[in-house]
């Protein structure tokens, strides 16, 4: 980067933005034209990993105004990376990025940009931030050389480890490596030597870590058992300070979107049967198709992996007790019962009723009080396969 004084250069008194606008305002001016914005002819597929509310399309910002003449450029030249959040991605970035696009390195010229950054945003995958080797670990290491003050870190619903095969989330913070659902650490308890919390013990400079997190509806439970156990971290910074949790600052937030391309990673949001299923399929209580194109129901499938938002019409002739109610009460269409004597007891009516509308996972949400961002919908309105996540974000700060 150029160094150019603002002392050197000309002072431009001939430009209304020197002789007529208050430096305030024009400070103003400068900020606006250099923040980053949506860049609507590089859009993402809606079924990438990196697709969702606030990353739909590539951010780009216009440093033209940089070029104009030394007294701008001296004035602005640092903008760019101090007021912008700065994105990692670890790993599966959008197209055209590496997989670390954070200058955090010892290069003269990383050392040159890092020392204006102030916000890095990473998506990273869980074995990444809880790897023993490189990882966290390694991104740690490098933090002290820029010492932003602001870090995110989100885990999306295919960050999770094995995503793929549904199997249920775990995240603490105080254990070293892969976390159990059956087991988790209590408010008491140190950070283990080796686990991502106590990495914090090496940063320097951080005044506000935010960690988003993000699964489907039907697994708001065991994300909720997440956030009520993250109540307890406080993060011990290098410089003595400790990170403490803002409950006020906690989000929740809901966002449709297409399940995952399968060329792009396995597809746990939605099963591949329900998406198949035509309209007036019958069903028998083994779960087995009369369609004669129709493949059988696999055991346990629908409880592990759908969001059957996208299923427009079942006529059941009896419902199995492998059913699980998560299944039952997720589709938005209706479910007519051939037989009502053999409807499981939360969900018979009188014979001759009209077919019972089941709640959908977006109304689930939002009766528990989670606000939703549409940004990131429309692309869903020409498919009938959706996916409803459910996002919690946690805020600490430097006490």
């Amino acid at each position: 980067m150029c160094q150019v004084r603002t002392q050197d250069a000309l002072p431009q008194q001939a430009s209304p933005l020197y002789n007529k606008i208050p430096p305030e305002i024009r400070n103003t001016i400068f900020q606006l034209a250099l923040t980053a914005y949506d860049d609507p002819t590089r859009k993402y597929r809606p079924a990438a990993h990196y697709y969702r509310p606030g990353f739909t399309c590539a951010h780009k910002i216009d440093t033209n105004l940089l070029l104009t003449c030394h007294r701008v450029y001296a004035e602005t030249a640092r903008l760019p990376a101090s007021m912008n959040e700065h994105t990692s991605w670890y790993f599966r970035p959008p197209p055209g990025i590496s997989k670390n696009e954070i200058p955090l390195g010892n290069s003269p010229g990383a050392l040159v940009r890092q020392r204006d950054l102030r916000t890095i945003h990473v998506f990273a995958q869980q074995y990444w931030l809880e790897g023993a080797h490189g990882g966290f670990a390694g991104f740690v290491r490098l933090w002290n050389i820029a010492r932003p003050t602001h870090l995110k870190i989100t885990i999306r619903h295919s960050d999770w480890w094995w995503w793929e095969f549904g199997e249920p989330i775990a995240l603490d913070a105080k254990c070293q490596g892969r976390p159990s659902s059956h087991h988790s650490s209590r408010p008491s308890d140190p950070f283990e030597q080796g686990s991502w919390g106590a990495r914090f013990r090496d940063i320097e400079g951080l005044d506000v870590l935010q960690l988003e997190l993000e699964t489907l509806e039907y697994k708001k439970t065991e994300l909720d058992a997440i956030i009520d156990r993250a109540r307890g971290w406080q993060f011990p910074l290098g410089d003595s300070r400790v990170l403490l949790l803002n409950e006020s600052k906690t989000k929740r937030m809901g966002w449709i979107g297409v399940p995952i391309d399968q060329n792009f990673g396995f597809r746990d949001d939605i099963n591949d049967f329900v998406t198949n299923i035509p309209e007036e399929t019958e069903m028998d209580d083994n779960g087995t198709v009369s369609n004669e194109n129709s493949m059988p129901l696999a055991q346990g499938s629908l409880a592990a992996h759908a969001d059957p938002a996208s299923v427009d019409h079942i006529i059941v002739d009896e419902i199995s007790t492998n059913w699980p109610d998560a299944v039952l009460g997720a589709s938005s269409h209706a479910i007519e019962w051939g037989d009502p004597s053999e409807m499981p007891v939360n969900h018979r009516a009188t014979q001759g009723t009209a077919p019972k509308v089941l709640t959908t996972p977006r109304q689930r949400l939002e009766a528990a009080g989670v606000v939703f961002d549409d940004s990131a919908s429309d692309t869903c309105k020409s498919t009938n396969e959706t996916c409803t996540y459910y996002v919690v974000t946690l805020s600490w700060e430097a006490h």
